[in-house]
């Protein structure tokens, strides 16, 4: 039995950063982004927006509609993109403390709570997560 879950496209940020838009309800622009992600049957099932890149830190946000085995190539990629090609010397979410699947999940992929800025969402604190290239499982060995 195969199954089909989709391709991670590298080349339709557009695409890619108004889906994420859509599913953060990020109402403003990216600014400089870049932003990939996952199809299948030619709906988007998840995408990555990396955007606020300052030569050593950029932030990243994720959302994923229909959760499958391609969400490991995507941050893989995503891994990739930041450290090796930016040359990044950390990425950074940033996460609701009323979203504690997510912050989970963001723990999951290797993310550790760096602090908590009290007040730094709507009607909830924010925690920043930080994910070091020193840490990150998703880098491919040379």
């Amino acid at each position: 039995m195969s199954f089909d879950y989709g391709r991670v496209v590298y080349d339709d940020k557009e695409r890619f950063g108004k889906w994420v838009a859509s599913q953060v309800e990020q109402e403003g622009s990216w600014g400089d982004y870049y932003a990939l992600g996952v199809e299948k049957e030619g709906r988007v099932t998840a995408g990555v927006v990396i955007n606020n890149y300052n030569m050593s830190n950029a932030t990243v946000h994720i959302a994923i509609a229909e959760p499958n085995r391609m969400i490991i190539p995507l941050f893989k990629a995503v891994c990739d993109y930041a450290f090796n090609v930016c040359k990044l010397k950390r990425i950074t979410g940033l996460v609701p403390t009323n979203e504690p699947d997510t912050i989970k999940f963001d723990k999951h992929l290797g993310f550790v709570e760096e602090f908590v800025m009290k007040d730094g969402a709507p009607n909830a604190d924010m925690m920043v997560l930080v994910l070091w290239p020193k840490n990150c499982r998703w880098l491919q060995e040379s």
